[in-house]
């Protein structure tokens, strides 16, 4: 009786490895799903810097005028951006001084 007994604590025993590897494989999922969401949040935030950019100086290049806001480079220029993930802080100086621009990401609240 004490053979069968010791086969199957065994037995028990590496049943065990199974489930520390599922926990484990769910903890490294979570981890890099975190990681790449972030990852695309920065470069999301970059990317549109970027439109931004290209959009003021295209617009002083053919009209030789900076935009007086950001409406202005919508209309005329096509440029969206998602209003409800990022907040745009355009600062008009001048007809001839680049305007001073922050992209800021807005917080869920999560």
């Amino acid at each position: 009786m004490a053979l069968f007994s010791a086969k199957k604590e065994k037995k028990h025993f590496f049943g065990f490895f199974p489930l520390l590897f599922l926990v484990l494989a769910v903890c490294a999922l979570v981890y890099t799903a975190g990681s790449l969401t972030e990852s695309n949040s920065a470069r999301e935030k970059e990317i549109l810097t970027s439109a931004l950019d290209k959009n003021i100086i295209q617009c002083y290049a053919l009209e030789g005028a900076y935009p007086p806001d950001l409406a202005y480079l919508c209309d005329h220029y096509g440029f969206t951006y998602n209003k409800d993930r990022f907040f745009i802080d355009y600062q008009y100086i001048g007809s001839n001084l680049r305007p001073d621009v922050t992209v800021i990401e807005r917080t869920t609240g999560d």
